[in-house]
């Protein structure tokens, strides 16, 4: 599976770098007017690089639902499911490939975001009592204690959401191109399925988590998303590889 994953990885490894470039630019730009005292450049750059990172982290997951369904449409790429590597082990170094570039991305982007923080509050005295003041509001008004623990885990849960998402669509593109292959406007019907399922798995997670037997709380609703994101994920990876298995390999 190694193998496979860095095969997944090369395939997709121009567009890192081009966002790691863009990243960079960034950066250059918000310390060269944290450095000047120019509000207005940091300002500027600290809100494109929140529009870049949504868009970049948009990007990494078409990509990856772009590439695999390449793989399923082009002769060349479809070999890859006729090789001796089973549907599950192709279907799983794909998942945990686009996983790690979220999962990755999302760091890079967070640590981002907490350097350029922490410059700022390092610099600018003000920043330290706005953000002591956010903090109680957010407390006394929404008991909402927001520290590091419920950070990170809120990043891992919208990562991991992100990642259940990807294995919904690869879900969905591989029904058009095995049950529905013969069918008029499968594509149409397998993207209907996916915002189907989409809804539905949404439901569910505003059931459970309002459930009075669940612990109450942003922390405990925050871990349950986390588990049903990953069983989602399971799940799909699961049916997408059977799908695989019984129509495409040999």
């Amino acid at each position: 599976m190694l193998k496979l994953m860095k095969y997944e990885l090369r395939k997709q490894a121009f567009s890192k770098l081009i966002i790691i470039i863009i990243a960079a630019l960034g950066e250059a730009v918000f310390f060269s007017g944290l450095l000047l005292d120019k509000h207005d450049t940091m300002g500027l750059a600290i809100g494109l690089l929140t529009i870049f990172t949504m868009g970049a982290m948009f990007f990494i997951a078409f990509e990856s639902i772009i590439t695999y369904y390449n793989d399923l449409k082009q002769k060349q790429s479809y070999m890859l499911f006729l090789t001796p590597h089973t549907p599950y082990t192709i279907v799983g170094a794909k998942v945990l490939s686009s996983g790690i570039q979220i999962i990755l991305s999302g760091l890079v982007f967070g640590l981002i975001f907490a350097v350029d923080g922490a410059a700022l509050l390092a610099k600018y005295s003000s920043i330290n009592e706005i953000k002591d003041f956010l903090h109680e509001l957010l407390s006394v008004q929404f008991h909402i204690d927001v520290d590091g623990k419920l950070l990170v885990l809120a990043v891992l849960a919208l990562l991991i959401s992100w990642i259940s998402t990807i294995t919904l669509a690869y879900l969905s593109i591989t029904l058009s191109t095995t049950f529905l292959a013969n069918k008029r406007g499968k594509a149409l019907i397998s993207f209907i399925i996916f915002l189907i399922l989409e809804y539905i798995f949404s439901k569910i997670s505003d059931i459970v988590t309002s459930m009075p037997a669940i612990p109450q709380g942003p922390d405990f609703t925050i871990i349950i998303s986390i588990v049903l994101y990953t069983v989602l994920t399971a799940i799909t990876y699961l049916a997408t590889a059977w799908m695989l298995d019984k129509k495409v390999s040999v």
